[in-house]
C-alpha cells in the first residue's frame, strides 16, 4: 500500500483579520460578510475533518501492518506445523552454554537438516 500524501493545511488567519476590520456600509455588504464568515467556519470544520481522517489513516496503516505480520506468522505456522519453534521462548536473557540448551540446539539443527533432506527427496521423486 503506498504511503498517504500528507501536506500541511494552510491557515485562514490572515484573511480573518482583514474581514474583522471591514465596516459594512450597505445591507448587501453585511450579507456578504456574514456569508464569508460562514464559509470560513465551514472551511475550518473541513480542515479539522481532514486532520481527523489523516490520523485515522495513520492508525489504520499501523493496525494493518500488525495484522499482516500476524497473518504471515499463522500462515507459516500452518504450512510447517511440526517446527520445533524458538530455542528461547520467553525472550529473557540467559547464558546459552548449558547442556540442556546445547541439546536443544543440536535437536533443532538435526530437525532442519532432516526437513531439507525430505524436501530434496520429494523434489527428486517428482522428477
Amino acid at each position: 500500500m503506498p504511503p498517504a500524501a500528507v501536506t500541511n493545511i494552510q491557515s485562514l488567519a490572515h484573511t480573518t483579520a482583514d474581514i474583522s476590520r471591514i465596516e459594512p456600509k450597505t445591507k448587501n455588504e453585511t450579507l456578504l460578510l456574514a456569508a464569508l464568515r460562514e464559509a470560513e467556519e465551514l472551511c475550518e470544520s473541513y480542515r479539522n475533518c481532514v486532520i481527523t481522517l489523516q490520523a485515522q489513516a495513520i492508525l489504520n496503516e499501523a493496525y494493518c501492518n500488525k495484522l499482516h505480520y500476524q497473518l504471515a506468522f499463522w500462515e507459516e505456522k500452518a504450512t510447517n506445523p511440526d517446527a520445533p519453534g524458538k530455542l528461547v521462548n520467553d525472550g529473557l536473557l540467559r547464558l546459552l552454554s548449558g547442556d540442556e540448551f546445547y541439546e536443544r540446539v543440536v535437536e533443532f539443527t538435526r530437525w532442519q537438516k532432516q526437513k531439507e533432506a525430505d524436501k530434496v527427496a520429494r523434489k527428486d521423486a517428482c522428477t
